[in-house]
């Protein structure tokens, strides 16, 4: 019997929402205890192998405006590495840690063209990354110490061995997610945080209403893209998640992308509904912070 991966129960009811991977139907499910988001069932460790594949970095459609093969692997001879590249992880440590050198490790580092830009600052640089293509890349051609793996099951890091751990966009991609958060408890120091970026779609009304019709109405909605998100979080249960595992939240930014950045799937009624729920998200987010699709998450390891 499936038990949820944050709160441990077995009651759960179907969401509106729903994958086909390789002809198998994988379900949108909820917790009915802790409102936790996930597939049911999970796609196998030999179909994840197979999804983050060379053609993920390759020919991948560009679901969310990232750069195509050529240009992701490649962009690294036009960027400067000698100084930081400017993101939201980096600039939020550089202001709130300025000066200091962490231990750091970044899950899913692709090709680590961040991670070398980071070594500008005096850190000690480590990578892990599921893909064989991206990781055998920054090792061979930027020299990075990086680990091919998952770090649900990887065992190449020590106990103690960092103070800073970065998951951007990967969270949601993990098999159990609450067995990743334990490990960070152990690899971390004590006081060492770990940063998440990560969606939280369902955080927003439209989706709360899209939700909320399509039940009503007795309708599910085929996703028309492969199942990459197995696990969906909400700024309420990335923090019973992190809560769990003794992680002390620090900082929680809920921001939203500008109605023009956002992806518009589904037919023409549907990206209309998208394009028209955005704007009032959007100016609603700006006054007070909340109901956006983005987290950035900030947590201190309270062992």
């Amino acid at each position: 019997m499936r038990t949820c991966d944050l709160c441990g129960h077995t009651a759960f009811r179907p969401r509106p929402f729903f994958y086909i991977l390789e002809g198998q139907r994988l379900q949108g499910m909820q917790c009915q205890n802790c409102e936790l988001v996930f597939l049911d069932p999970q796609p196998t460790p030999a179909q994840l192998e197979r999804l983050y594949g060379k053609e993920y970095f390759t020919e991948r459609p560009n679901y969310d405006r990232t750069a195509q093969d050529r240009k992701f692997i490649e962009e690294g001879a036009k960027l400067d590495l000698s100084q930081p590249r400017a993101d939201k992880f980096t600039d939020y440590m550089m202001r709130h840690y300025p000066g200091r050198r962490f231990r750091y490790l970044e899950v899913g580092c692709g090709p680590g063209y961040t991670l070398k830009s980071l070594q500008s600052l005096g850190w000690e640089t480590h990578g892990l990354e599921i893909s064989a293509h991206a990781a055998d890349f920054a090792r061979r051609e930027l020299g990075l110490p990086v680990v091919t793996g998952n770090i649900e099951t990887t065992e190449d890091f020590q106990e103690n061995q960092f103070d800073l751990a970065y998951l951007g966009d990967v969270l949601e991609h993990l098999l159990s997610p609450s067995a990743a958060v334990a490990k960070f408890g152990r690899i971390l120091a004590p006081g060492g945080l770990l940063v998440l970026a990560l969606p939280s779609v369902l955080n927003l009304p439209s989706m709360r209403a899209g939700f909320a019709l399509y039940s009503a109405l007795g309708r599910q909605r085929r996703m028309d893209i492969p199942p990459y998100h197995l696990y969906e979080f909400t700024p309420t249960t990335i923090r019973k998640l992190l809560d769990k595992h003794k992680f002390e939240v620090v900082d929680l930014l809920n921001p939203v992308k500008k109605p023009q950045q956002i992806r518009l799937g589904g037919n023409p009624v549907e990206q209309a509904g998208k394009l028209l729920g955005q704007y009032p998200t959007y100016w609603l987010n700006q006054l007070t912070g909340r109901f956006g699709d983005r987290m950035f998450v900030v947590a201190k390891n309270g062992k």
